[in-house]
């Protein structure tokens, strides 16, 4: 078996690429097979690590045995009424991205009791396995998320993300109300077990530097409506940052209180200059019905 590497693949380890074409395969199997040449590139040995190079001829010296089904003939456990269901969240889609409107407590991947998240459907709906999403957001959080059509875009957006070149915000729901209607909170952040914590002593290099800036938008009965803008991209930013000043996000059961039926926390905003993509979604009506009580 030989596969002539295209655009598609270009630029991407020796190693992922074998790990995308042979699912059924284990790593240190690919990796032993690199090793004693059974998987040779352009005819020569090569390493795991090597980035393969537009019309790179990758040959495998040996049969490969698949232990999944025929597509044809396999159960597909998604149903076309979940194809229906997540073409309603679709709020834009060109020949490189999908941009999804998730709502609340949506799982994004399968795993965890999952048999499938919004990726595996939004795989079958395309008929795409390079399908990937660039950005994720917690579980109960909701709003814009990215998906590349392509490895090629995947990369793309995935530099530009590193680069502080995708700008998001997002609405926030939040407990009790906030006085300055304009402030920033710059903090160190770090993974205790299953949560983040603001670091007292932010010595160590694992403590990053977070950076979030925020304004009011409307104040509720006991509760403020903030805009927010992520200044650095770290696990649970602004919930934790926001918790740690005294107005946890209403429906955060990590972070907060947590005795909502969702997380007031809905990423509204996104603009992809690269692409000339820009989205700014409404308030949701929740929101709108949750500052009124």
């Amino acid at each position: 078996m030989e596969y002539l590497i295209d655009k598609e693949y270009e630029d991407v380890r020796l190693d992922k690429f074998l790990r995308k074409k042979l699912p059924d395969m284990a790593l240190t199997e690919i990796f032993k097979c690199i090793r004693v040449g059974k998987i040779k590139v352009n005819g020569k040995k090569s390493k795991e690590n090597y980035r393969l190079q537009l019309n790179d001829m990758v040959k495998l010296f040996f049969v490969v045995e698949s232990k999944k089904c025929d597509k044809n003939n396999n159960i597909n456990k998604i149903n076309s009424e979940e194809f229906e269901k997540i073409k309603k969240y679709i709020v834009y889609e060109d020949d490189r991205v999908l941009i999804l409107n998730k709502k609340a407590n949506m799982v994004m991947h399968k795993g965890s009791g999952h048999e499938y998240g919004v990726s595996e459907v939004l795989k079958e709906y395309l008929n795409n396995p390079n399908f990937n999403f660039v950005n994720r957001i917690d579980k109960a959080t909701s709003g814009l998320v990215v998906g590349a059509k392509s490895l090629v875009v995947t990369r793309e957006l995935s530099e530009e993300i590193r680069e502080r070149k995708v700008d998001k915000k997002y609405y926030i729901l939040v407990e009790g109300k906030v006085k300055r209607r304009e402030f920033q909170i710059k903090s160190y952040l770090k993974k205790l077990e299953d949560k983040v914590v603001v670091a007292i002593d932010a010595k160590r290099r694992e403590d990053g530097e977070s950076l979030s800036f925020f304004k009011v938008v409307e104040y509720g009965k006991n509760c403020t409506l903030l805009e927010g803008t992520l200044g650095s991209g770290r696990t649970h930013q602004l919930r934790v940052q926001l918790a740690s000043m005294g107005n946890p996000i209403i429906g955060d059961s990590k972070y907060g209180k947590g005795k909502e039926k969702m997380m007031y926390l809905f990423s509204h905003y996104l603009k992809i200059e690269k692409y000339g993509i820009e989205i700014d979604l409404p308030i949701p009506k929740e929101y709108i019905q949750r500052l009124s009580k």
